[in-house]
């Protein structure tokens, strides 16, 4: 559809899934919710990019919805944006090297990184502000959050293949 290195097409085309997924994992009214809490949309997505972009792509990528993130949690600016930054680098390195595309590893990855996302949330919360008991963040916030994530991984992750599809030309000819 668009030429071998259109990035700008491919830019606003992940800007506008960013944008809508950023709207549900913060918009109570428009997002969506299991148990009052939403999932990691955003984490899904930088994870799923890393898959299908370069490293380089993949830690800016992660890094705008690292600050999008931020901006939701209302939070330390940062905290997030390294996170996703260097987990999106990583995981593009990782698939490079020693990993293969599939949904399987994206799965995996994507189940590992958010639970450690949330521990080192929690962990965070606990150093600088007060926080409800270990049981209760647990099973109200961490487990629903970690589920959720994981049911909304399967859509996220076509869709963005979808999308690096659209803005990558095949080499077949």
């Amino acid at each position: 559809m668009f030429e071998k290195n259109d990035t700008p097409f491919k830019i606003i085309l992940y800007a506008l899934f960013t944008l809508v997924l950023y709207l549900l994992q913060s918009v109570p009214a428009l997002g969506i919710r299991f148990m009052g809490v939403s999932p990691e949309l955003l984490l899904t997505l930088v994870i799923a990019v890393a898959f299908f972009e370069n490293e380089t792509f993949s830690a800016f990528f992660g890094l705008a919805c690292g600050l999008l993130n931020d901006i939701i949690t209302g939070g330390v600016v940062g905290k997030s944006a390294l996170f996703f930054m260097f987990s999106a680098f990583f995981i593009s390195v990782l698939l490079q090297t020693l990993l293969r595309k599939m949904f399987l590893t994206y799965t995996a990855i994507t189940l590992a990184l958010t639970a450690l996302f949330l521990v080192l949330e929690y962990i965070f919360t606990v150093i600088f502000f007060r926080t409800p008991p270990v049981a209760f963040s647990l099973m109200k916030i961490i487990l629903p959050k970690f589920l959720f994530t994981g049911v909304v991984s399967y859509p996220v992750y076509y869709i963005t293949k979808i999308l690096h599809k659209k803005t990558t030309r095949r080499d077949e000819e």
